[in-house]
Formats: C-alpha cells, structure tokens, sequence
C-alpha cells in the first residue's frame, strides 16, 4: 500500500484509501483525510487511534459518502 500511495501522489493529493491495508504502517497513513480499513489489516487499532478523526470502520455493505 505504501508503493501504491507514493505512485499515486505523482497525480496530486491522495485524499483517503478504503480496503484492506495488510501490513501498511501506520505512519505511512498520516496525510490522509480518509482512512477505512477493511479486511486483512494488521494494525487496525493502531490506526484507530492514531487517527479516530479520520478513520471509519469499513465493511461489505457499508456506504461512505464524500463530500
């Protein structure tokens, strides 16, 4: 995710990510506004609590609306 995130901030600001962050460090996350974790996300908490402003649970079914 961390290679992802860096290609695609070439193109401009990387607003938020939503899937599954596997082994993604935390820290690599702190220029987002969005943050959903889904499955297979290894430090999920950590995320949490880094950025509870920014962080929404994510799921099958869920609905995030941007604005």
């Amino acid at each position: 995710m961390e290679h992802i995130l860096q290609v695609a901030s070439q193109f401009g600001k990387v607003y938020g990510i939503i899937g599954g962050l596997h082994g993604t460090r935390p820290e690599s996350l702190k220029d987002l506004n969005l943050i959903c974790p889904t499955h297979r996300t290894q430090y999920k908490s950590e995320i949490k609590f880094l950025y509870p402003e920014r962080y929404i649970e994510g799921g099958a079914g869920r609905i995030i609306e941007i604005r």
